[in-house]
């Protein structure tokens, strides 16, 4: 996102997903296909003599991959139905990296030309055959992308020395997937293309081997380094970070001030139990086989009705799925037991997906409710 952080107060909410969130962001998996495509767009900039120097070594680094991917593949072990990998320790990786000319030194030059490819720069070039002012041609932006993540990567990998290397796993793996493909247009004797119509060109389903490669990060302290290392302070909160010590010691950073504050309901005002059966004394189970039938759709209808009945505000509740909610509401309906609920109650349905304003009109209607109830 480019903000500068040097020097800011960051506020993470929800801070309990914070430890997947870094280790994710410090992880980058790549599919062999899209690093051949990469390769080959670099290839055309080194044929096409742009920026040739710089963008030689990046296209050479992409190969060396390449090649290294390919011969690994008589290292996987067979691991499930049409699955195979093999796994390195971090450490690992890094001297096969360095058998194969990627060092902490070649890879320094590789982030500088990176950085001058991706610049934007103009020269004297022919448009209409006129001189004029025209930009250099840049790599496009998935190639961008592949090489920033693998550059990412692997300068978490030569940091300080090396010191998150044990934190990283490499994965080389096999898999397959289908995909349709459209059979190729035949001539005939005559040397004309007949297509079929579109009816009879059925497609083939082809199954194609895919091989990805996985830099995997299993420690959250890597990426959050970053963080902590330039920002003035780092305010983490949620509702759920207990115990705190295993948490702080995951990120890697001491936090020096530690607040667990009450709750903001007092205890004497909440209640949690189980309710067990309904009014008529049905009980509630709510299997696939109970749902369905009528007894206990309208036992959840009379303990709703019921619970309405005695509470002077709001209730919410809650459903496992839309479509058990559609269910109870036809039924409700049907029985005249929605319409009990209506007298009692304003009824808001959450809808299924739609749009924004949809739901906005609802919140709406809701606020409307408590603002102006009158006996109801």
């Amino acid at each position: 996102m480019e903000i500068d952080l040097a020097g800011q107060i960051l506020v993470l909410d929800e801070a309990h997903n914070i430890e997947d969130c870094a280790r994710e962001s410090a992880s980058y998996t790549l599919e062999l296909a899209t690093l051949q495509s990469s390769r080959d767009e670099l290839d055309g900039m080194v044929n096409s003599n742009i920026r040739r120097s710089k963008h030689e070594p990046l296209r050479d680094f992409c190969y060396v991959l390449i090649n290294w991917i390919q011969e690994s593949q008589e290292l996987l072990s067979e691991r499930g139905f049409e699955s195979a990998s093999k796994v390195w320790s971090g450490k690992d990786t890094l001297s096969i990296f360095h058998t194969l000319g990627i060092t902490a030194d070649t890879f320094s030059n590789m982030k500088q030309n990176l950085a001058s490819v991706l610049e934007k720069e103009e020269r004297v070039g022919v448009v209409n055959g006129k001189e004029d002012m025209v930009l250099v041609p840049t790599i496009g932006s998935s190639t961008a992308t592949v090489l920033k993540n693998l550059f990412m990567v692997l300068d978490y990998l030569y940091r300080d020395n090396c010191r998150f290397a044990e934190d990283y796993r490499v994965a080389l793996q096999r898999s397959y997937t289908w995909t349709n493909q459209v059979p190729p247009d035949v001539p005939d004797a005559q040397g004309f293309l007949v297509r079929p119509r579109a009816r009879h060109r059925q497609s083939i389903r082809v199954k194609r081997e895919v091989l990805t490669l996985s830099f995997w990060c299993l420690n959250p302290a890597v990426a959050f380094s970053d963080l902590s290392a330039t920002v003035h302070s780092i305010v983490l909160t949620s509702g759920t970070l207990s115990p705190m010590a295993s948490f702080s010691s995951e990120l890697g950073v001491k936090f020096t001030i530690q607040l667990e504050a009450n709750h903001v309901i007092n205890k004497s005002q909440v209640w949690v139990g189980t309710v067990g059966a309904g009014p008529q004394g049905q009980k509630l189970c709510a299997t696939f086989q109970h749902t369905e039938t009528y007894t206990f759709q309208d036992e959840v209808g009379a303990l709703l009705l019921h619970v309405c009945q005695v509470m002077s505000k709001g209730v919410l509740c809650f459903l496992p799925s839309y479509k058990m909610l559609d269910k109870l509401r036809m039924r409700w309906v049907d029985t005249g037991l929605w319409e009990k609920l209506e007298q009692k109650k304003t009824v808001i349905t959450e809808p299924r997906g739609g749009g924004k304003g949809d739901f906005d009109e609802l919140l709406q209607t809701y606020y409307d409710a408590i603002k102006y109830c009158e006996g109801r």
